[in-house]
């Protein structure tokens, strides 16, 4: 068994932890906080483009289809 942030990882025995084990999920965290840190300016770039083809007079062709 192993301890990661108060959740338990149970390991088959022929995959026993590794005594590097711990970098891995290091690794892992840091990927994640990555991604987050990546998804969130994905979505602050989305809104900018939103507010300049709002200001630019863009139509979403969508819309058009949504007020039938």
């Amino acid at each position: 068994m192993y301890r990661q942030q108060g959740q338990e990882f149970f390991f088959p025995p022929q995959f026993p932890p590794s005594p590097g084990g711990q970098d891995v999920f290091n690794r892992l965290d840091r990927l994640e906080r990555q991604v987050q840190r990546l998804n969130n300016r994905v979505d602050r770039l989305d809104r900018r483009v939103d507010r300049l083809e709002r200001r630019l007079g863009f139509r979403d062709p969508y819309e058009e289809y949504q007020e039938f």
